[in-house]
């Protein structure tokens, strides 16, 4: 179950990470994906993939 668990933890992660690239490329990346403000850079230095802004984060919205 652990091995599973993990599995798809890398998974997701490397989704989020196809979806970041996706991003870059359309120009979208680093804006939060709820409310549309610019993810702050030190965000984004601590996880380059986030969708969201740390106010939306921490507020509960999430695309899981």
């Amino acid at each position: 179950e652990r091995d599973l668990a993990l599995s798809a933890q890398a998974s997701a992660a490397v989704e989020e990470i196809d979806l970041a690239i996706v991003k870059i490329h359309d120009g979208s990346y680093g804006i939060c994906e709820r409310c549309g403000t610019a993810i702050p850079k030190e965000r984004l230095r601590a996880l380059p993939y986030a969708a969201l802004c740390v106010q939306c984060k921490s507020a509960g919205f999430t695309r899981r």
